[in-house]
């Protein structure tokens, strides 16, 4: 029940923020007048808020040095082959919507070596944060990672070349293909910064926030 509430509250602070950050980029700074075209763009803001979330960035409000490196790629398989399958596994999984996505909503993305480098590129960053966590910097991460970026990319290189897609698929290409304002492969990158900045500040204190109401409120004491 706790983690529900943890989950909850994770959720409902991102949308917050994430929302609105979206619409005012698409509707204002892109003049953007498809929905369709909206609706995913918010998918994909939605998506890599869920990355952040995961991975545990450090915050504005939790910001400590700690310096952990696993330099060496598969040594963990020989401490625990399990676990380290387990996590080569969802590290995987974790990428492969953003594979799918770049070349779904951008046509800048639909060559194999730019969806992959982007992929690596998102996994770095996060690695290069997580120093400032007490979370492990691992290579092995950085390798699955990009590996997701690249299954996610195949995926929806097939989805798209489909000749049987949904018709809402096809307007949704016809969409992007006529867009005047776009920012091509500059895009996803301000995407990810705006989710960033809404990870690192706005939605850990409404969080801290919400969690301070609910602990000082009847709903802890019947959950806890």
């Amino acid at each position: 029940m706790v983690h529900l509430i943890s989950v909850g509250i994770a959720v409902f602070s991102s949308s917050i923020f994430v929302i609105p950050a979206v619409i005012f980029w698409e509707y204002v700074v892109l003049k953007q007048r498809s929905l369709s075209k909206m609706i995913t763009v918010m998918v994909f803001a939605f998506y890599l808020t869920a990355v952040f979330l995961v991975t545990g960035i450090p915050t504005a409000y939790s910001f400590h040095v700690n310096p952990e490196f696993n330099l060496i790629p598969l040594i963990d398989i020989v401490n625990n082959p399990p676990a380290y399958v387990r996590n080569t596994v969802l590290n995987i999984m974790l990428f492969v919507p953003l594979g799918f996505l770049l070349p779904a909503l951008w046509k800048e993305y639909r060559s194999l070596r730019i969806t992959v480098l982007a992929g690596f590129i998102l996994s770095l960053f996060v690695e290069i944060l997580q120093i400032f966590t007490f979370r492990l910097t691992d290579v092995d991460d950085l390798i699955t990672n990009t590996a997701g970026a690249a299954l996610g990319y195949y995926i929806s290189r097939r989805y798209i070349n489909r000749q049987s897609a949904p018709r809402i698929s096809l307007k949704l290409s016809e969409d992007l293909e006529n867009q005047k304002n776009s920012f091509g492969r500059l895009e996803p990158v301000i995407l990810v910064g705006i989710v960033f900045l809404i990870s690192f500040s706005l939605q850990p204190f409404l969080s801290g926030t919400l969690w301070d109401k609910v602990l000082s409120g009847p709903l802890w004491d019947a959950v806890k």
